[in-house]
């Protein structure tokens, strides 16, 4: 964790007042929060995700660091994995977003390994999710992960569709690049600048990694679009359902 990140997270544990729904009066809201967001039950699918993370916590391998500042300097996997995908606690939160959302497909762009993809795979077997512009040092760890869950609903793709023009109504997004806000901000704006419906929801991940990255999420907070938007500190949630209050919120999590 860099210096900024550890004060902005001091900031945010000093600031975040919004916990188990206290001081939300928006119905919708409030039953998110307690009810999917907050929602300590298990699944039967967090025990399959939970022994592949498990798996690569364990593992000794090393590979190339994808880093700019590594260059080809070998790094272990897990560490890689913990650096680009979500923690589980977050990834099960997805997982309850989309149980939640029933989006009629998922689009996830960016450096995310298939431990990710499981928790937005897992959700609902019948929801088709598109993976974009990974990275390739970790795509052998995605489709070993993914074939080795029985995941069928897994596209991998290169590059990055056009989501200016890209069909995103009743979609599910998922914007991944901690490190690379140019990226994060090109998409951003593609789907500012798509005259068709927007997605019920947008999550961004690594919202306070830099002074860029906070910049990015405030741009796409101020979109008349997103109606709520909640800080997570790691992640950010933009959702798009029309009707609602604008509101944006700091949440403990």
């Amino acid at each position: 964790m860099s210096l900024f990140q550890l004060k902005r997270y001091i900031t945010y544990w000093l600031t975040a007042r919004h916990r188990y729904g206290h001081g939300i009066h928006s119905p919708f809201l409030f039953g998110l929060l307690t009810n999917v967001i907050e929602n300590r039950g298990s699944y039967y699918a967090y025990e399959t995700i939970d022994k592949a993370w498990a798996l690569l916590m364990r593992s000794s391998v090393q590979v190339p660091g994808s880093a700019p500042e590594k260059g080809d300097i070998q790094e272990k996997l897990k560490l890689l994995v913990r650096r680009h995908d979500l923690l589980p606690k977050y990834g099960k939160m997805l997982f309850r977003l989309i149980n939640e959302f029933q989006p009629k497909n998922i689009i996830c762009a960016g450096a995310v390994s298939g431990m990710s993809l499981l928790y937005l795979a897992k959700a609902d077997s019948r929801i088709p999710v598109f993976h974009y512009d990974g990275k390739p040092v970790l795509l052998s760890v995605t489709e070993y992960l993914l074939e080795e869950s029985k995941v069928a609903n897994v596209s991998v793709q290169y590059g990055l569709p056009d989501f200016s023009t890209a069909d995103l109504e009743n979609s599910f997004v998922v914007i991944s690049y901690p490190e690379d806000p140019d990226r994060c901000r090109e998409i951003i704006q593609d789907i500012t600048r798509n005259r068709g419906e927007k997605p019920k929801a947008i999550i961004v991940n690594g919202i306070h990694h830099s002074p860029q990255m906070e910049t990015r999420w405030i741009e796409l907070t101020k979109q008349e679009f997103v109606r709520i938007s909640l800080d997570f500190f790691t992640l950010g949630l933009a959702i798009c359902l029309r009707g609602l209050q604008k509101e944006n919120f700091v949440i403990r999590y």
